[in-house]
């Protein structure tokens, strides 16, 4: 339900600040299909060249306890994480680029403002 609302194509990239070294990082993609979210491994090109909409960058152990099974709620706990600053969010593509994607939702649901008072 947290990636509800987003539009074929939408990518959400989570990677290690422990491995951040271009060309060799390495980051989970989640991308947008028509059915479901895809999750894959891509490489990380830098920043510049990276080809997600929102990039999240945490520590490996908070990214292994994201991984677990056994972690009920990962999308809660990415919420509080982000909003304690233990992990970081880069939104790469413009506003209302991410609008016309579909992020609002998304964005809510972590807490985060995205469209403010004033629309």
């Amino acid at each position: 339900m947290i990636f509800l609302g987003m539009q074929p194509g939408s990518r959400v990239g989570l990677m290690s600040k422990d491995d951040f070294d271009p060309p060799a990082a390495t980051m989970v993609v989640w991308e947008a299909t028509g059915a479901a979210m895809q999750a894959k491994y891509e490489s990380f090109p830098g920043f510049d060249q990276v080809r997600v909409d929102l990039l999240f960058i945490a520590d490996d152990a908070t990214i292994r306890r994201l991984h677990d099974a056994a972690n009920p709620t990962p999308f809660a706990e990415i919420k509080t994480k982000v909003r304690r600053r233990d992990i970081l969010l880069y939104v790469v593509k413009p506003r209302q680029d991410l609008l016309n994607c579909g992020y609002e939702e998304f964005l809510d649901s972590l807490g985060l403002v995205f469209m403010g008072t004033c629309r």
